[in-house]
């Protein structure tokens, strides 16, 4: 009894760092993959030839973010899934 509220502060902060740290890491992952996009577009933003190269570039970089967002958002969902679990379960 005499613990209890140390127990309980512990707790409530790793219960609650865990969504935080989740959706901080998963918008820096977001927000990194369109300043590529917009990098790609000031790059080759001058001249017919540049214009082509950078419409190349910024479909097969719209690929490879799709398949990549989507396994973020698998990853996520399961490490959120993994901590409701952990929290959830009795030992």
């Amino acid at each position: 009894i005499l613990f209890l509220p140390a127990n309980f502060f512990l707790e409530f902060v790793s219960l609650v760092s865990k969504p935080v740290s989740l959706s901080l890491r998963l918008f820096g992952n977001l927000f990194a993959g369109e300043m590529i996009f917009i990098l790609i577009a000031l790059l080759f933003s001058g001249g017919a030839v540049l214009f082509i190269a950078g419409g190349v570039l910024q479909w097969a970089w719209a690929v490879f973010h799709i398949l990549i967002v989507l396994l973020q958002a698998f990853i996520f969902m399961t490490l959120t899934i993994v901590y409701l679990e952990m929290a959830h379960s009795h030992h």
